[in-house]
Parts: structure tokens; sequence; C-alpha cells
């Protein structure tokens, strides 16, 4: 909780008895302008409130992590609301002094009303019976506000809230909250549909499911722009009104635009065990992985990979199809944060996964022939071994040859020359070495049959592979 607040105080606040003790938006946002909160004080308050929700209601809490960015966007959000909140006091504060200068009563009321918003501020940092005094002098001074001015629309409201949150009056509550979005409607809409909100809230928990659905939607036409906790309100109303098909439609526009609402429809009591809720839930997420598929298949089909021809009869679309059926399990179980959020992220990854795939394969169609040429020369080994041992045979006669020769040539210097003087034995030996030599050189350049196919595919798919590593 922030700082300051009274932690008993904030949670009858954040955690109403009408509510079931379910935390909603609606709950703390007029504490905004009333304490002046900043937002990272807002986004505290919004993560515990939201947090205790899923807590209750046995979902986890890693999710909102994911959802950091929306909490971010709603707590500026709600802290803008704040300031316009601030700023419409302050309007209404210069008209009532102008009001003021017809008569010291309606100064004197309007200076009545700040004092009881002051001491209703107080009565939230302090616990007890000095919160009750607290809580007692602000609802007083602001009937005493009202009975000198009826028109003072923001004393009805405060004593609407008193009534709603702090003393759990909700029929009178309601009361205040009519009478002050009436007023406002004129010179202040924003904040007439403000009130109208918190009538509704006070008609849900008075169990007037139909007035509140009024209530809501009245707060929808005064708003230039649809606000998505407003959207939400309606849909909560609807479903507890019976209106489960009109709750659905509007449940979809709000999970469309944030999925953080989708977190909260999840574990909405007001939503129970409604089929129309759960099928729009189930649809949306399937619009999700639908619209992630489609990014996929057209980046694969945009992809020079998915043309290229590849070697082996290698099929890039099958291994495609395969990589691509693999993730649609996986984001069959994602929670549907991570499908809206990471949409083109995961398509990405699928695409990514997809060319990993093909290279894979395509590396171990490569090495698949290597070890099968592996295996070939090792059977056929001896036949180029045989060759080498031949051709090392005919190098020796060779030898011998020069040798005899040399021994000729200098015994022939010497005189001698007929001891050496013998060409029958030297011719068969040179013939002996030349057909060694020629059937040696044959064996060892021998090449097993179909390993020079299985190294021209080998060839062809590493330089294929070089290419996709490349591109």
């Amino acid at each position: 909780m922030t700082q300051g607040l009274s932690v008993r105080q904030v949670q009858d606040v954040f955690f109403p008895a009408h509510k079931q003790h379910v935390f909603h938006r609606i709950n703390l946002e007029y504490l905004v302008p009333l304490h002046g909160m900043k937002r990272q004080g807002i986004y505290s308050l919004l993560d515990a409130g939201i947090r205790n929700n899923l807590r209750k209601f046995g979902s986890a809490e890693d999710v909102l992590h994911s959802l950091r960015p929306q909490l971010e966007v709603l707590a500026s959000h709600v802290s803008m609301q704040g300031l316009r909140l601030v700023q419409s006091r302050e309007d209404l504060r210069k008209q009532l002094q102008a009001d003021g200068k017809a008569g010291f009563g309606f100064y004197r009321a309007g200076v009545e009303a700040d004092f009881a918003s002051k001491q209703l501020s107080e009565s939230l940092l302090v616990q007890g019976n000095d919160a009750q005094q607290r809580v007692a002098t602000a609802e007083f001074m602001l009937k005493q506000a009202l009975s000198v001015n009826q028109r003072n629309y923001r004393a009805h409201f405060e004593l609407g809230w008193i009534y709603l949150f702090l003393l759990g009056r909700l029929d009178e509550a309601a009361c205040h909250f009519a009478q002050a979005a009436s007023l406002a409607e004129k010179d202040d809409p924003v904040f007439a549909a403000f009130a109208l909100r918190h009538l509704a809230d006070t008609r849900y928990g008075l169990q007037d499911h139909g007035n509140a659905v009024e209530a809501a939607f009245a707060a929808l036409k005064l708003g230039s722009q649809p606000d998505m906790e407003n959207l939400y309100e309606c849909s909560r109303y609807l479903a507890m009104a019976g209106d489960k098909d009109t709750a659905a439609h509007q449940l979809a526009r709000v999970v469309a635009r944030s999925p953080l609402y989708y977190v909260q429809a999840q574990v909405e009591p007001d939503f129970g065990d409604a089929q129309e809720i759960k099928v729009v839930l189930r649809d949306l997420r399937a619009i999700r992985v639908n619209r992630i598929q489609t990014y996929v298949h057209q980046n694969w089909k945009q992809s020079a990979l998915s043309a290229m021809p590849l070697p082996d009869g290698i099929d890039s679309s099958r291994l495609f199809r395969q990589v691509f059926q693999q993730h649609v399990r996986v984001m069959s179980h994602l929670p549907y944060v991570t499908l809206s959020q990471r949409e083109k992220q995961i398509g990405n990854m699928i695409l990514d996964a997809s060319q990993k795939r093909i290279v894979r394969e395509v590396r171990l169609r490569s090495r698949q022939y290597e070890q099968h040429m592996e295996k070939q020369r090792s059977r056929w080994s001896w036949v180029n071994q045989l060759g080498g041992v031949l051709i090392h045979a005919s190098v020796v006669l060779l030898l011998a040859s020069l040798v005899f020769y040399l021994l000729r040539f200098t015994s022939d210097l010497l005189g001698v020359g007929s001891l050496l003087g013998s060409d029958a034995v030297i011719s068969t030996v040179l013939g002996s070495m030349l057909l060694l030599g020629v059937t040696g050189i044959t064996l060892f350049q021998f090449v097993p049959f179909g390993v020079k196919k299985l190294l021209r595919k080998q060839v062809e798919l590493d330089n294929t592979l070089n290419l996709l590593q490349t591109s």
C-alpha cells in the first residue's frame, strides 16, 4: 500500500464488502485526487489489487510481470484522471466563491466542503476511533454545506463516496451519486460520468443490476471516448443482470484493446460460469493464434528459402509445416497475455526455427553421405593398400635395375664388363617392374563403386549449407 495510508482503512476501500471483497479500479480512483497520489504509488496499488484477486481465485501471479507495460499505462491514465478531478475541484471552488458574493452562507458552505474533504483524506491516514471521528466530521460538514447549497455536486459525490466505501449505507450513497451526476452534467460532463460510474457500482452493491447497467451506459454516453474500465464495468453488470450475450460483446471490445482485462475476466466472480464469456475468451485466444499463423505463412511465402530448390529431394515446405505444427501445439498452452504482446516475436521465432530446421536437415544429409563414403572406403581400403604394396615393389625393382646398370658401367670402365653382360635377367626385372607399377597405380587410385556419386551429393549439400548460413 502507498506510504502513509492506513492499511486497514485502505483495505476497506480496496476490497469493499458490497463487492465480495474483490478489487476493481473504481475502488481507488477517488483516492488519487483525495491524497494527491503519484503515478508510482498508483501503480503499486493497482498491482496489489489485481495480485490479490488472482491469489484469491487461485490463479498464478507471474502473469503480472508480463503486464507491467499495461499497468504502467493504466497508472498514468488514473493519474491524469486524478489531475482532472483536482482541476475540476478548483473550478468548482471558483464558481462557489463567485456565488459567495451573493451571500456569506454560500461561501461558508464551500469552505465547509473543502474542510470536509480534508477530514475525509485524513481519516484514511489513521485508525480506530480517530478515523471514525474524522469520517463523522466530514459527513456532518458535507451535510451542512449541502443544506446551504444543494447544487454543490462535489459535496454530493464525497458524501456518497463516504456512504459507499466507509459506512456501507448504499441507499443514501446512490441518492447522492445520482444528484452529483445530474448537477454536474451541464457544467462538468466528465465528472458527471465519474459520478454515474459510482452510482452504477452502488446499484450493483444493492443487487439492482438493471439500474446499474443503465447508469454505466449513461456514463459511457457522457464520455468523449469510451473508457475501457467503464466498458468492463458494463460487461460485469450486464452479466449479473442476465444479459450474457451483450456482456460477452462488451468484454470482447475491452480485451481486444488490453490483455490486462483478459486476466481480470478469468478471475471475475461476476462472470461466474457463463458459457458466453468463456466462448468469447476462447475465441479471442483463437484470434490471436490465427493472427500469428497468418503472419508466419505470409512471411514464409515471401522468403527466398521457400522457393529455393534444395538438393537430395529435401522439401523445405514439408519441414516448415513440421516446425509450424510443433509451435502451434506450444501456442495452445501459452497465456493470452504472451500471445497478445508478442505476436510478431512469436511469428519471427517460428520462421527462424523453420530456417534452422532446414539447415539442420541439409547438414544431417551431408553428414550421412560422408559417413556412408567412409564406410565404403573402409570396406575397400585393402585394394588401395595392395596397390601401395605393388607400387613399393615396383620402385624396389626400379632401384635394383638402376644399381645393376651402374655396376655394369663401372665394370666396363675397369675392363671387366663381360662379367655383367647378360640383359635377359634385367629385361625380366624391368618388365615385372612395369607391370607391378601400372597395376599398383591402378589399384591405389581405385574408388569404391557409388562413392563418386555420394561425393557429388555431399559437395552439393555443403555448398547449399554455406549458402543458407550466409543468407
